[in-house]
């Protein structure tokens, strides 16, 4: 028998956490940060009835309820962050062979959806309005290549000179500027998003890998590579001080532990994935920690 153990923790929710910090959505990050069932309390909305997690003592049907109407709140608040209509939602829906049989008998439909995707918006509304403020930082320094943008608590700054850009203020947490046509996104981080050839013709945004960017498209992409750099930071920290990173992907790593040091090792890990990074400050940070003689997803 082995004396070495795999230590797996990921990021809960990384990525709809992010968003809601960068939005300033202070409620949502508020409930983030107090351990509330998110996916609960949006479906509880959606249905106007109260939904909670399933636990192991309710029968089945209730079991099957409960996981139904609150799976919807969960693929609300993870998939409606970035812009995606009634349309794909429902697609998505109607591929699932578990909920493909209640469109299909009629229990929901597109009208379903629709109303889904409306609560979000309005439940949320600063989610909505960051997919208008990012595209609208884009477009400037488009137009206007000599000169930067600073996204700052939820509004833009402008900035005359672009290389200024280079050094973001305390109060900004993105800075857009036009380097030679190539928009780059500075992140909380420091790190840059590259968009080579950008343009901006007749009201659609492009670039050399994608002629249809908009708003939304562009905040998956911020997003996306802030839950990243959270996770880069931490591996680095954690395979340096604690033990060797042996595996990692999306939003979890996997460590190679001696049994002995398990609990110790646990700890410490949790401890460095948590810690808010100076760049991410006021960012709710939650993980979840499992132990396995063999690698599986928690």
């Amino acid at each position: 028998m082995s004396n070495n153990i795999f230590i797996i923790a990921d990021y809960a929710q990384i990525e709809a956490r992010v968003l809601a910090w960068l939005a300033g959505q202070d409620d949502l990050t508020a409930d983030f940060a107090r351990g509330e069932d998110i996916y609960s309390k949006f479906a509880t909305r959606l249905f106007g009835v109260p939904i909670r997690k399933p636990v192991k003592d309710d029968p089945e049907p209730i079991k099957t309820y409960l996981s139904i109407k609150r799976g919807f709140g969960k693929d609300a608040i993870l998939g409606c962050g970035y812009g995606m209509g009634a349309s794909t939602f429902y697609e998505r829906c109607v591929t699932n062979n578990s909920l493909r049989p209640l469109f299909d008998s009629g229990q929901y439909d597109i009208l379903f959806i629709s109303k889904l995707i409306k609560i979000y918006r309005g439940m949320y509304p600063k989610i909505p309005q960051l997919w208008k403020t990012i595209e609208k930082a884009f477009r400037w320094v488009i137009k206007y290549p000599k000169t930067g943008v600073y996204y700052c608590n939820g509004g833009l700054r402008a900035v005359t000179d672009w290389s200024d850009c280079f050094n973001m203020p305390e109060d900004a947490l993105l800075a857009f500027y036009n380097n030679n046509k190539t928009v780059c996104i500075r992140l909380p981080s420091s790190r840059v998003l590259f968009y080579p050839n950008a343009c901006d013709k007749f009201g659609r945004l492009g670039y050399k890998w994608n002629s249809n960017l908009w708003g939304g498209f562009l905040v998956e992409n911020i997003i996306q590579a802030i839950s990243r750099d959270i996770l880069g930071e931490a591996l680095l920290v954690v395979h340096k001080e604690v033990c060797p990173v042996v595996l990692h992907s999306h939003d979890e790593l996997v460590c190679l532990s001696s049994k002995k040091d398990e609990a110790v090792n646990r700890t410490k890990i949790r401890m460095i994935m948590e810690h808010a990074l100076c760049w991410c400050r006021g960012l709710p940070i939650a993980v979840g920690i499992e132990t396995s003689e063999v690698y599986r997803s928690i």
